[in-house]
């Protein structure tokens, strides 16, 4: 009866390959065995013959052998030894289970996921057609082993003798991914839930950790195995198993907007104070910090993606920004806000996180049973959204160091065991963090204040310093915005019908949500002549005062993300070209950054302080410091502190001052102290 229905399947599929997909088949056998799978629409079947369709979703075992075998037919290579594979796919995955939702009654069936890939084993050989020896009477058995049980008892003589012939075994390629629901998907605080898929033959290596891919496949079950290594018959793990893998590149949250959404998404966008409007509106329950909240409004929109210099390099379009100052100022609050109001966002804490964690690995695991896997991180899973960092201070050197590639040049690179790798990681990045005694001091620079190297601190696009200042009419502003949502929600609560009203915010979560991601998808503004212009004066109009001053104040580094930045305001007014407006709005808050961080003791802008952690005012006190030390060793053979601190003050530099840069110096290798109280330069080679 199978052997009926399988035939009977298999000349539906000789028919529908013939009316469908005549044109795909010929150049699948023109590349074969290079290429030997034919992607077969699973709409294309339903509009064929509605009752195979049904079949192969609901008994999937049954029908794509049949698929497989009518397509193998059509190869005109009379010595093909190769299998071909029919690689059913669903386009519409709008109604695709959440990973959650897949549960028992979907067992033995085929079903879409549109997943997020966060772990890759390496690939492992896996019996595909099993030759078996029986060591009594020589009788030799070849058995599917996809859809039967390794036998033991010989057929022939029925002794339990039945032993695997390795060599005559045919084998496959297998690799298994795990995957999780993509980020946005998820509402809440639902907990991801994870997935084990298995890829085989031509499938392996067809997606990396960090894609985004529809992948199609029959759920199955094993039986699950215990901490001390035996199966548990009684209960199972579910997998699936891949038959098709299309990946999707998308670098923006999609999410679903119906046609009276992007209708009013574009009746907001006409309003000549949107962009105040969508500030106000990021974490409204945190009083004050309008720059802060505007620059990450022009975050979450970012610049126009995909553009490429002249040399073919990728220009980053992801603004990052970083938030420095005192603790108990709701940075933690505000970055919990963004991640909950973008379309894809991730909240990581620096004091926990680990590399791994936060970029990518390749590490031994269970996945691959105890080969190397390779794990998708924050970074990576985060790409096309924003990845809020707390506690960014506390994140161990490695980790820092690992970022580094990630900021700029938005990709993360493993190179372990032999295994090389590289992933997107087109993520922002705001991130938060406390300063190392307490409290943030103007007058110290901050790369003296943070534990971030200032290589990591350069890549930032804007740095903003959070200080906790005591003001009276401030201070009753910032209480009672929190006491009244306090009354609100106790009222609420209590079910008072009269209470003071919170405040709303001008545009609501949801609808902010959906405008951001249709700006990203739709809009990729272009730079105008008039705000080129703007962004060049304000430019060499710094460097020609910075010429006057002996100091550099900004950095050609700067111009990208000044551009970055007014393309993220044009995107922010659903507006395809980047206006004066928003280059003004660009240089306004690079201007506010470079006067709170940028301007050392004498009042000089210099972008040094935060990019390199040597100002030029620092750099000259160390030069004077390092001449009188050396003009007394060439006079008397070697430098008294005492004397090295009194020509010092005489310079200007007082005694603190001096004794802190001298530990720098002994700390740099530049001078040590062959006794207490003396110093002497080191002579280097060159020298």
């Amino acid at each position: 009866m199978e052997a009926v229905a399988a035939k009977e399947f298999e000349d539906k599929f000789l028919e529908f390959y013939n009316a469908y997909y005549t044109e795909q088949i010929s150049a699948l056998f023109v590349s074969y065995p290079v290429k030997r799978s034919l992607s077969v629409n699973i709409a294309d079947l339903e509009k064929f013959d509605h009752e195979l369709a049904e079949e192969l979703l609901n008994n999937p075992d049954n029908v794509i052998p049949s698929a497989n075998s009518a397509l193998a037919k059509l190869n005109p290579k009379p010595d093909a030894t190769k299998p071909v594979y029919a690689r059913f796919f669903n386009p519409d995955t709008s109604n695709a289970p959440l990973l959650q939702d897949v549960g028992s009654e979907q067992i033995g069936k085929l079903l879409t996921l549109d997943s997020l890939v966060i772990k890759r084993s390496e690939i492992m050989p896996k019996v595909h057609v099993g030759v078996f020896k029986c060591s009594v009477c020589g009788t030799v058995v070849k058995i599917d082993m996809d859809r039967q049980e390794a036998p033991e008892i010989c057929p022939q003589c029925h002794h339990k003798s039945l032993r695997q012939i390795t060599e005559e075994s045919e084998f496959i390629n297998l690799q298994r991914l795990e995957v999780q629901d993509p980020l946005e998907k998820l509402k809440g605080n639902v907990p991801n839930w994870h997935m084990e898929i298995w890829l085989q033959d031509d499938l392996v290596n067809s997606v990396l950790p960090g894609d985004r891919a529809d992948i199609t496949g029959i759920l199955r079950i094993r039986p699950r195995i215990t901490r001390t290594g035996k199966q548990d018959k009684s209960v199972f793990t579910m997998f699936l198993e891949a038959v098709s893998v299309n990946p999707k590149q998308k670098e923006f949250a999609e999410l679903e907007i119906t046609p009276e959404e992007e209708q009013k998404i574009k009746e907001l966008a006409k309003d000549p104070l949107i962009f105040d409007k969508l500030a106000k509106s990021i974490a409204p329950s945190i009083y004050g910090y309008d720059e802060i909240k505007k620059a990450i409004t022009l975050q979450l929109f970012g610049g126009t993606p995909d553009k490429r210099l002249i040399d073919g390099g990728l220009i980053r379009s992801d603004i990052h920004i970083l938030l420095i100052g005192d603790p108990g100022t709701a940075k933690t609050r505000l970055l919990q806000s963004v991640t909950a109001i973008v379309p894809k966002g991730i909240y990581v804490s620096g004091k926990s996180v680990s590399s791994a964690g936060l970029t990518a690995t390749a590490e031994r695991d269970e996945l691959s049973e105890g080969g190397w896997t390779l794990k998708a991180g924050a970074l990576v899973l985060g790409s096309g959204g924003t990845v809020c960092i707390d506690e960014f201070d506390k994140i161990s050197d490695e980790d820092k160091a690992g970022l580094l590639e990630a900021m700029e040049s938005q990709t993360i690179s493993v190179a372990k065991a032999g295994i090389v790798a590289r992933f997107n990681a087109k993520a922002s990045i705001l991130a938060s963090a406390n300063p190392k005694f307490g409290r943030f001091d103007r007058n110290i620079y901050p790369s003296e204040q943070f534990d971030i190297p200032p290589t990591l601190l350069s890549r930032f696009d804007l740095i903003f310093p959070i200080t906790d200042l005591m003001d009276e009419e401030l201070d009753r502003n910032i209480a009672r915005h929190i006491l009244i949502q306090h009354e609100a929600a106790g009222a609420q609560i209590a079910q008072v019908a009269e209470y003071e009203q919170v405040e709303a915010p001008p545009i609501d979560a949801d609808i902010l949500r959906k405008y951001i991601a249709y700006a990203k998808k739709s809009i990729k503004p272009r730079l105008t002549k008039e705000a080129s212009e703007r962004i060049e004066d304000y430019y060499t109009d710094l460097r020609k005062l910075g010429l006057k001053q002996g100091a550099t104040p900004i950095t050609p580094r700067q111009i990208e993300g000044l551009v970055r930045l007014a393309e993220a305001s044009a995107k922010s007014r659903l507006s395809s070209i980047v206006e004066l407006k928003d280059a003004e709005i660009a240089v306004q808050l690079t201007d506010y950054m470079l006067n709170t961080l940028a301007v050392d003791k004498s009042g000089r802008r210099d972008i040094d302080i935060l990019q390199t952690g040597m100002p030029k005012e620092k750099v000259d006190k160390i030069n004077t410091i390092m001449g009188i030390i050396k003009e007394m060793e060439e006079k008397e053979g070697n430098a008294k502190v005492t004397s090295v601190l009194e020509e010092a003050e005489k310079a200007g530099i007082d005694r603190q001052t001096t004794v802190k840069y001298i530990d720098e110096l002994e700390r740099s290798g530049d001078v040590y102290m062959p006794k207490p109280g003396i110093l002497k330069v080191v002579k280097h080679e060159s020298e």
